[in-house]
């Protein structure tokens, strides 16, 4: 009968990490949120310019959506902190978009040249369907997102922005 042969003796500390080993995947791992945490920065930035954007254009379809089916004009007024959505008959706006509190915006309806400020502008939505184009510019701080709406339905025709 064969004796097995006895098992190796392993060393203390054979199977650990070295320090050195450790330290580098830390500072991998560092270097990695370094890269992830502002890209993530923007990206929330970019949702909270867009999620306004959005707002404002379910206001803009809406009333052209009311003024086709009810034959009567509806509008979407510019107030100081957001937007909100005033129908044919209706005294005061009956849904109004807030925008966050650290963003400001101005308005550039069409054929003038300078950006407005926000202070009861109205932008008018026929019974046909049509409206006059607009550009919304939101900033927040040194951020900003521009969006220009086309005239025959509303929507979003032309965007451009700088986040970091």
């Amino acid at each position: 009968m064969r004796i097995p042969p006895p098992a190796p003796r392993r060393r203390p500390g054979a199977g650990a990490f070295t320090l050195l080993e450790i330290l580098m995947v830390l500072a991998v791992i560092a270097l990695l949120l370094g890269v992830a945490v502002p890209l993530t920065s923007g990206f929330s930035r970019e949702q909270e310019f867009r999620d306004v954007f959005r707002g404002l254009l379910v206001l803009a379809k809406t009333a052209r959506t009311d003024a086709m089916t009810s034959g009567h004009a509806a509008e979407v007024v510019f107030m100081k902190k957001g937007f909100a959505l005033r129908r044919h008959g209706e005294e005061e706006p009956s849904e109004i978009v807030q925008i966050p509190r650290d963003m400001q915006y101005s308005i550039l309806p069409f054929g003038s040249e300078k950006a407005l400020r926000p202070d009861g502008q109205k932008w008018i939505f026929q019974p046909t369907g049509l409206c006059e184009p607009l550009t919304v510019r939101l900033t927040d701080g040194d951020a900003w997102m521009e969006t220009t709406f086309d005239p025959l339905t509303a929507a979003i025709a032309d965007e451009s922005y700088s986040i970091q």
